[in-house]
C-alpha cells in the first residue's frame, strides 16, 4: 500500500532531523561523508549513509555506527520517522 505524501510540517520535521543527524555525524567524524536518500523500499522515510574516512580505526567506526543506530531508533520512537542509518565502507 503506498504511503500518503507527507504534510509540509512532516517534511520539515524530517529535514530538521536529518540535519541534526548530519551534525551529530560530523561531530563524531568531521571528515566523514554523509549521503541522504529518500528512496523507499518499504516504509522508511529516509536513508542516511555514513562513509568514514579511510583513516578511521575500527573503534571509531563502531562508535559512529552505535550512535547513529541509537539516534535513529530514538527518532522513530519520538517522532514516528523511520530513518535508516548505515555506516558504509
Amino acid at each position: 500500500m503506498p504511503r500518503t505524501p507527507k504534510t509540509p510540517s512532516q517534511q520539515e520535521l524530517l529535514e530538521t532531523k536529518l540535519s541534526e543527524l548530519t551534525a551529530l555525524i560530523k561531530e563524531l567524524s568531521p571528515q566523514a561523508r554523509v549521503e541522504i536518500s529518500f528512496e523507499r523500499y518499504e516504509d522508511e522515510d529516509a536513508h542516511i549513509d555514513v562513509y568514514p574516512p579511510p583513516s578511521a580505526n575500527p573503534g571509531e567506526v563502531a562508535r559512529i555506527e552505535t550512535t547513529i543506530g541509537e539516534r535513529c531508533n530514538d527518532l522513530l520512537l519520538d517522532t514516528g520517522l523511520f530513518i535508516v542509518g548505515a555506516v558504509c565502507d
